[in-house]
């Protein structure tokens, strides 16, 4: 696995120019702001609270979204019933679905405002990773399929990793028969699935929502306090910015909030 691109900045003069020369510009990338430095970064359901409950009932996930359905089957209209697992996420249930952004300053106007408590300290650092578009393959078809099947436990990896088009999606393959399910899939070798959203109000001015769609697998724990273990994707960036002085910038960014594709 490659380090990634390591780029120290402090203005949004110099971000930008640095994105310009990254190896495949600044349209070759997804972005995502964070207030830390991470060794890797994974959607709610698989950090440790959700993940433990996920890792002590197979379940977990699907009767949380089914739960929520059923709660709030009121107020689902066409969107909410089409998009699923994105409606349940931005409602604040525990999903496995990651944010993204093309926008860089987007994602670094998001970074400034993430705190732990209070206000970001003077020179306190900042990072955005940047994902490169060339590892990611679009999942939105099979996620919209998948939520709808009668059984769907809404995992791709194991709802529909006997069907071709998974196949041909993740491997590249031209094959129509499906490829012999590995006990333990090397998750590493897979691409990171994105998912489009559009907007939840259509006649809103707002861009459309992006996902990484996490991969997860469970399997029998041979020693554990938990009869499930859990595999999941890890998401390696192309390239960290480590950004200085975040409340001066964020200041800044309010200022020129035009510039933001929110």
């Amino acid at each position: 696995m490659l380090n990634p691109l390591w780029c120290e900045v402090n203005s949004i003069e110099d971000y930008l120019s640095t994105i310009e020369r990254l190896p495949y510009g600044k349209d070759g990338y997804y972005f995502r702001g964070e207030n830390g430095r991470f060794a890797c970064q994974n959607s709610c359901l698989l950090r440790h609270t959700f993940s433990r409950l996920l890792r002590g009932n197979p379940q977990y996930y699907a009767n949380v979204v089914n739960d929520y359905m059923h709660d709030m089957a009121d107020e689902a209209g066409v969107w909410e019933q089409e998009h699923v697992l994105a409606w349940c996420h931005q409602e604040g249930q525990p999903t496995n679905l990651l944010e993204l952004t093309t926008s860089p300053l987007q994602a670094l106007f998001y970074a400034s405002l993430y705190r732990t408590s209070g206000s970001l300290k003077r020179g306190q650092e900042i990072y955005v990773y940047g994902y490169a578009k060339t590892n990611t393959v679009d999942a939105t078809p099979l996620i919209l399929e998948n939520t709808k099947m009668s059984s769907t436990r809404y995992n791709l990896l194991e709802d529909m990793n006997d069907d071709p088009r998974w196949n041909r999606m993740v491997w590249s393959t031209d094959t129509d028969k499906a490829i012999p399910k590995e006990s333990l899939p090397d998750l590493s070798q897979f691409p990171y699935l994105t998912y489009d959203v559009p907007p939840r109000n259509r006649n809103s001015h707002q861009p459309s929502s992006l996902y990484f769609y996490q991969l997860f697998q469970l399997q029998s724990a041979s020693d554990s306090e938990l009869p499930y273990d859990l595999i999941m994707q890890r998401y390696t960036p192309a390239v960290v910015f480590k950004v200085t002085e975040a409340d001066r910038i964020r200041r800044e960014l309010q200022l020129r909030s035009e510039d933001i594709r929110m």
